[in-house]
């Protein structure tokens, strides 16, 4: 059975390709394609057929590697080539995705090629669960290595069809120096439990001259990172965020007086007062707003860890710095304000419907070697600096950020945002315009409600 294509965002990265992979889109600054399922590219029959790259003799299996993740291409060709040193019955074909991602994965499938491992987005793989294959913990053991949390956007009807790569946590990202300079002493990210914590805060950031806060306004970031929130991880449980979506569509959910959207827009409307880039909202200039925490120009940024591969390398930057949730409401008993949204935004899944049995066992043992082996794991964290979703890591990251969402994770501090994954396609791009258009004092919260209402209902 088709399902149309959903997707995330990151940097997240995805978005983060569009700022550092908290999702990766194919085409971050054009309207996707609309749900014709003529024009899907996902509609694309499943093969009968075994594609003929099994082994090439009586010792050697050949399997295809393609990877989403942006940055890593360089990276991946070396664990490959210590996989293969330590696999020598096993030859690994890196596969780049380029431009395009998504319609260069399909565009294999059509051609009989698919590859036998993917590093794709969770909805990419939930689109194409028929072709993948289920990974039972029973039969491979080193799957409790991964902790059960990380597993909620790969498991599709009970059954667990991708293995995740890292997890990132967002919320606000702080320069320790310049919030240390505020408060008088060493800021401890404990004592900001409601918004009106934040907002005092706030007041004393600005009181040393610096900007409190800082918002990137691009439409994966308001629209996914921010307003997707509504629909995902806040609610008392999964099912009713699956219940609000249906309503959505259906016409009947009443969002201008939903108490999560309009704790989450009172929010917002805080951060908007103290914004950095408030004489010019929507710049939206990730390199320029990385550079301006980095330096101490402002205390706070609404964004994510995967932010670290901007900050890393400017000039005289600080070197502490650190994650804050996000604050919606003054009940200090409610523990949605010191959790941080975090999520598994691309994992490893294996094909079936194109690959054979010994190719599908080889692609399990380079799963296993990619996300267990200390000198991969060392690549994965020193070049994404990110958080691994694994049980007993040894290797040390140099993100500080990647540091903070680990702490959270540890504490249990994180919100599943797993149904990212029941949002349609273009919700950042639709709904992220609507937002923009909010931030930048064009249209009221009111007209907000209404423009995303009609958006759900025309879906």
């Amino acid at each position: 059975m088709k399902k149309r294509i959903l997707s995330l965002l990151l940097v997240m990265v995805m978005v983060v390709g569009l700022a550092a992979g908290c999702s990766a889109k194919d085409k971050v600054d054009e309207k996707p394609a609309n749900g014709n399922a003529d024009n899907d590219p996902t509609n694309v029959e499943v093969s009968d057929e075994k594609a003929d790259t099994g082994a090439s003799s009586s010792e050697t299996v050949n399997i295809t590697f393609y990877s989403t993740q942006t940055g890593m291409d360089d990276k991946f060709e070396d664990i490959i080539a210590r996989f293969e040193e330590e696999n020598p019955g096993i030859k690994v074909e890196y596969i780049a995705a380029g431009d395009n991602q998504l319609q260069k994965w399909m565009s294999l499938y059509a051609s009989n090629e698919g590859p036998t491992v993917s590093l794709m987005d969770p909805i990419n793989i939930w689109e194409n669960m028929d072709r993948m294959l289920v990974l039972n913990p029973a039969d491979n053991p080193w799957m409790d290595q991964v902790y059960d949390s990380a597993y909620a956007s790969y498991i599709f009807d009970g059954d667990i069809y991708g293995i995740p790569i890292s997890t990132q946590g967002y919320g606000l990202l702080y320069n320790q120096r310049i919030l240390d300079e505020a408060v008088g002493g060493r800021f401890d990210p404990d004592t900001i439990r409601t918004r009106d914590d934040l907002k005092e805060l706030f007041d004393k950031i600005e009181e040393t001259g610096v900007s409190a806060t800082m918002i990137t306004g691009v439409n994966w970031s308001i629209g996914m990172h921010y307003l997707a929130l509504t629909y995902a991880g806040y609610r008392d449980n999964r099912d009713i965020e699956k219940t609000i979506v249906e309503e959505s569509k259906a016409g009947t959910f009443d969002l201008a007086n939903d108490i999560v959207f309009n704790s989450f827009m009172d929010t917002f409307d805080m951060l908007s007062e103290y914004n950095y880039n408030k004489a010019d909202p929507l710049i939206g200039n990730i390199d320029m707003d990385a550079e301006a925490i980095a330096t101490g120009k402002v205390g706070t940024w609404f964004m994510g860890d995967w932010s670290w591969v901007q900050l890393k390398d400017i000039p005289n930057r600080d070197e502490e710095f650190g994650i804050l949730p996000i604050p919606i409401n003054n009940d200090e008993n409610d523990d949605r304000n010191i959790r941080i949204p975090a999520s598994q935004p691309k994992g490893y899944c294996i094909d079936i419907s194109q690959n054979t049995v010994e190719q599908q066992e080889a692609g399990k043992k380079f799963i296993e070697f990619i996300c267990f082996n200390t000198y991969a794991q060392q690549i994965i964290s020193d070049t994404m600096g990110a958080t691994l979703p694994y049980k007993d890591v040894t290797v040390k990251s140099d993100s500080p950020l990647a540091a903070a969402t680990s702490s959270y994770t540890e504490q249990g501090r994180t919100i599943d945002i797993s149904n990212f994954v029941l949002l349609p396609s273009d919700f950042w791009y639709e709904n992220g315009a609507s937002m923009e258009q909010y931030l930048a004092g064009a249209i009221d919260r009111e007209t907000l409600a209404a423009q995303v209402s009609n958006y759900w209902k025309a879906q």
